[in-house]
């Protein structure tokens, strides 16, 4: 008997087929952070050395690593730590190698203090991260693509610093002449992390940088704001919303006014200045409600003044001891002496790096300081 297509249809769609489960097909992994990037090394059945330089199978550029410093090998579902007699040596849970000593999956050690983690995982599983993670780097290209170059010449100089976390967070930030007399910047940071949120930053970034808000007078920073919002309402862009920090500066007049659109305050620093002024005033986020009141605060430029305006992922850290830190911890140290051979913002990174708990920052680093002379 001839059967109509649809019957037919219905007879394969009916058939219970269930597909075996994929086989994981473990491997074993050494992960570590230089220069607040993660690498992820796999470690071969035959054992592999860790030391600072070749021959030793993976290579840690670090001066707390010895030439040979450990080896780890393969023995089943575990790994077993040597240490090779290094010069600040190997710990495991703070206890300084003695013996052999074996490595349940996810376990630290530390090579003087330097971490490092052991982990044993699907392969399979493995791969997939690392291919999310060229991802997140061509989104972190992009947005470095677009951030302007300091400034080093003029009556105002820039400088920053922006380094990335390994989620991607949503920083932006840019400045430019308006025209002869009027200088105008801003710095973003758009809710969450990742390719999404990064992108976010760069499209609003990019809207700012060409002024391609329709009918927004750019010389006032609460119309920019307001212009933002309108453009970039959250219901419409994965329920993204964004903190705003943006400003002008007229050269004639020294004045410098801006909007605080759901960000934290700015930094002012002026010569003799006991400690810096925040630069503030109370303004909705960007991109939350379809409406709202957008205020400018002001604020004279002496000559000598320093302008750092910053995202909160340069004060939201937990330390080595487990603070948590505020904005008071970031205002002390931009009032310490500056360091020889380094710009302001990277002398602050080093400052938060140097405080922070091992491994990468939580957020995106971004720190933009103006020097009015």
């Amino acid at each position: 008997m001839e059967q109509d297509d649809d019957s037919v249809e219905q007879t394969v769609v009916g058939r219970s087929i269930i597909a075996p489960a994929p086989v994981a097909q473990f491997g074993h992994f050494l992960s570590f952070t230089i220069n607040e990037a993660l690498s992820r090394v796999p470690i071969p059945r035959e054992g592999a050395t860790i030391g600072r330089t070749a021959p030793a199978e993976v290579v840690i550029a670090s001066p707390e690593v010895s030439r040979r410093h450990c080896r780890v090998e393969i023995q089943g579902d575990y790994a077993v730590l040597t240490d090779l007699g290094s010069t600040n040596g190997t710990r495991v849970d703070g206890v300084r190698l003695e013996r052999p000593t074996r490595l349940l999956s996810g376990a630290q050690f530390t090579l003087g203090s330097f971490v490092v983690r052991y982990e044993r995982r699907d392969s399979r599983e493995v791969a997939d991260e690392a291919e999310l993670s060229a991802d997140l780097k061509r989104a972190e290209d992009y947005v470095r693509a677009i951030l302007p170059q300091p400034i080093t010449e003029g009556p105002i100089k820039t400088e920053w610093c922006f380094i990335p976390s390994t989620k991607l967070g949503g920083d932006a930030f840019g400045y430019q002449y308006l025209n002869d007399t009027m200088f105008t910047g801003f710095l973003l940071d758009v809710s969450g992390h990742g390719i999404g949120s990064a992108m976010h930053a760069a499209n609003v970034a990019n809207t700012l940088r060409r002024r391609a808000l329709p009918g927004v007078d750019f010389e006032d920073p609460a119309k920019v704001a307001a212009g933002v919002n309108e453009v970039f309402p959250m219901e419409e862009h994965n329920g993204l919303m964004l903190s705003l920090w943006c400003f002008t500066y007229h050269l004639p007049t020294r004045e410098l006014k801006f909007c605080a659109a759901g960000h934290h305050p700015s930094f002012l620093v002026t010569p003799n200045a006991h400690e810096p002024a925040n630069l503030w005033q109370r303004s909705p986020v960007i991109g939350m409600l379809p409406f709202g009141k957008w205020v400018n605060g002001t604020a004279i430029m002496p000559p000598g003044a320093k302008l750092f305006v910053f995202s909160d992922g340069a004060f939201e850290i937990v330390t080595t001891d487990g603070h948590q830190w505020s904005m008071e911890d970031l205002r002390s140290i931009i009032m310490q002496p500056s360091v020889p051979g380094l710009d302001e913002p990277q002398r602050l990174f080093k400052a938060v790096r140097a405080a922070a708990r091992p491994g990468p920052l939580d957020d995106d680093f971004s720190v933009m300081m103006l020097n009015f002379e």
